[in-house]
This record gives structure tokens, C-alpha cells and sequence, in this order.
């Protein structure tokens, strides 16, 4: 057990911003003492250590310097987080109170507590649950130095206040917290959710603009992901699956296009996925099937090529404003050179890079047939 209460009052002083007379000022004690207290010339008194905790904004264990203490710490949040997940409420917040009793300004505790609450409120349909998960999780923001769990931010808690407030039917004040974190659209579907299914004189209409972001950003996220799955399969050594995710992308963004026989700006990924599974099966040995999506990728390319459009038009699911929703890509000014610089990059592919290029020699002058 390491104590080390003089060296984490002066860190935490400077940490909140306050010189040592500040400090003393607050505290209701000399400038003197606090400077005997940080050279730990001295000791101050419990009732003192418990006004500088809660001034803080730690528990008393994380000022005096309790190691054992909060390696005990880790594991009651460990078994509150247990309990949760195995969907044991009632044992979970009693485990929780307690625990906030004993340690009501450790951020893992009270961010774990109202994560307990959240989900009991939210299955349960409880208010006073709901009410005590806002409260512990705005406490849980106001101690979010401690926090070292990347995955939550200030941005991940008000999600969890503004969702609890919808559910008491205080739409208004949800919606507020969500359009104030909306950060990088993160929360358009929720938004666009609750405007569509408001019955209380809200305009479905209001929901559009979060609508056509949000599907904008399916379609983005989905591409992201298959691709992903694409090179991961292909360097995990299994081919014919590194397809398979490059497949499901295709009918997935063909899926989307009002008129199949009609140019959408998916066609152009579209081309990049065929020449890729094109590559993918001349590998494996299938030279037949290679050359078949290789001639697709080819009428893909080309035809985006002679109508090239970046625009939701011919698209489904969009509503409001698409006349000035653009998509962007990284794929290269033209499909057809996107789809040629896949066959380039790898080695191997000769075969298939001459098939392209009598491909493009066969191809009439002007452009499409």
C-alpha cells in the first residue's frame, strides 16, 4: 500500500487551476498550511482531506493515495458490469449504491452506475431509474479527467442522457443534447428516428435532412466495412471470402438505384468491386470466372465514365434536399482509371490487364455502343 496524499494535493491543485492560496482560501486555512500539506511537512486533518476530495472531484482513496484501495475499485465495477450483462438489475444497483457510497466521485463507479440505471430505465420503462441514470452520468462528465477508457467520451454520455430523456417523452430536451453532440452526423439516425416518430404535431418533414445524411452514411460505413472484410479475408489467405464480402457490397449498392439499367453514382465502386473479384479469381485459378467479372467491371466503368454523376438522384430512401446532396469518393477521377489501377498495383496480373486493354481497343470511338 503506497500513500501519496502530499504529491496529489499539489497535482490536483494545479490540475484545477488554483494557486495555493486559492486553495487555502477555500479551505478556510492558512497559505502556510497548504504549503506544509504539498512538501508533506504535514498532515491536514480527515475532515479537511474530505473537502479537498470533493473539491476535486475524486474519491478519498484517489487523494490519499490508496493503490490497494483502487485495484478494489476495479473490481466492484467489474462485478457491477457483470451483473448488468447478465441483466440482474436489482442486484446491479444495489451493488451500485453501495459502491457510491463508498466512492461517490470515482468516475469508473458513477459512470458504471449510470450505465446500470440506463439500461434498467430503458427495459423496465422506469422513470425514477432513468432519472437517477441522468443524474449519476452528468456527475460522471464533471469527472471525466479520470476516465482512460477511449471508447467513452463526453460525446458517448450525453448519447445516454439524451436517449434517457426520450424515453421519459422529453423529446425536446433529448434532441437538444443530441444536435449539440451530433458530432460528425453520429447521431442523425436517432434524430432523424425521433422527428419521424413524434406524433405530437412535429413534422415528419424535419427529419429529412437527418434522413438523407444518415442513409449517406450507411451506404459510407457499409462500403467501409466490406471493403474492410475484403482485405482482411485476402490476407488471412482466404480468397473465395475476400469475394463473398465483395459480392454482398455489390447487391447491396446496386440495391439502392430506383432504375437498375439507369447511371447512380454506386456504379463506380461498383466497377472497382467486379475488377477486384476479377483479380481475386484469376488467383484462385478460375480464369473463366475472372474474365466474366472483369467484363463487368469494364460495362460498369464505362457506362458511369459516359454519364458520370455524383448525385442521389436514382437513388432510393432519399428524401428533402438531394439536389445539392453530392457524394465523394477517393477512387480516382474516372472509374475506368480507377479499375486499371487495380490491375496495375499487384503483380500477376498481366492476363488480366491485357483483357482490359483489348477490352478498350474494341470499344468504338465515342464511347458508348
Amino acid at each position: 500500500m503506497k500513500l501519496s496524499l502530499s504529491q496529489n494535493i499539489c497535482k490536483l491543485r494545479k490540475a484545477n487551476h488554483l494557486t495555493q492560496e486559492q486553495l487555502a482560501e477555500a479551505l478556510g486555512v492558512t497559505f502556510a498550511a497548504i504549503s506544509k500539506w504539498e512538501r508533506g511537512a504535514a498532515t491536514p486533518e480527515l475532515t479537511l482531506i474530505a473537502q479537498m476530495a470533493d473539491l476535486f472531484g475524486v474519491s478519498m482513496d484517489v487523494l490519499v493515495g490508496f493503490e490497494v484501495h483502487n485495484n478494489h475499485i476495479a473490481a466492484v465495477e467489474e462485478r457491477i458490469h457483470n451483473l448488468q450483462r447478465s441483466k440482474q438489475y436489482g442486484d446491479a444497483m444495489a451493488e451500485s449504491e453501495s459502491a457510491l457510497l463508498r466512492y461517490p466521485n470515482d468516475f469508473r463507479i458513477v459512470y458504471r452506475a449510470g450505465e446500470v440505471y440506463a439500461f434498467a430505465g430503458m427495459e423496465g420503462k422506469a422513470e425514477p431509474h432513468l432519472r437517477r441514470c441522468i443524474a449519476l452520468l452528468e456527475h460522471a462528465i464533471s469527472l471525466l479527467s479520470q476516465n482512460t477508457d477511449p471508447e467513452i467520451s463526453e460525446v458517448s454520455i450525453q448519447s445516454q442522457i439524451a436517449q434517457s430523456y426520450l424515453l421519459l417523452g422529453e423529446v425536446e430536451t433529448g434532441l437538444e443534447i443530441l444536435k449539440q453532440y451530433n458530432v460528425n452526423g453520429v447521431y442523425d439516425g436517432l434524430i432523424a428516428l425521433t422527428y419521424a416518430a413524434e406524433s405530437h404535431g412535429v413534422s415528419p418533414k424535419l427529419a429529412e435532412p437527418y434522413l438523407i445524411h444518415a442513409f449517406a452514411g450507411v451506404i459510407t460505413e457499409s462500403t467501409r466495412v466490406m471493403m474492410a472484410y475484403a482485405n482482411y479475408y485476402q490476407k488471412m489467405g482466404t480468397p473465395a471470402a475476400s469475394r463473398d464480402a465483395l459480392l454482398w457490397l455489390v447487391q447491396l449498392l446496386q440495391s439502392i438505384k430506383i432504375d437498375p439499367n439507369a447511371t447512380g453514382f454506386v456504379d463506380k465502386a461498383t466497377a472497382c468491386c467486379y475488377a477486384q473479384c476479377a483479380i481475386l479469381s484469376y488467383k484462385m485459378g478460375e480464369t473463366e470466372t475472372a474474365q466474366s467479372y472483369l467484363h463487368h467491371a469494364f460495362q460498369m466503368a464505362k457506362a458511369f465514365d459516359h454519364a458520370p454523376t455524383y448525385r442521389m438522384e436514382n437513388t432510393k430512401f432519399c428524401v428533402g434536399d438531394t439536389e445539392h446532396a453530392t457524394v465523394y469518393d477517393d477512387l480516382g477521377e474516372s472509374a475506368m482509371a480507377a479499375v486499371e489501377q487495380q490491375l496495375t498495383e499487384e503483380d500477376g496480373n498481366d492476363a488480366l490487364l491485357a483483357l482490359w486493354k483489348h477490352l478498350i481497343r474494341q470499344e468504338p470511338a465515342g464511347g458508348m455502343k
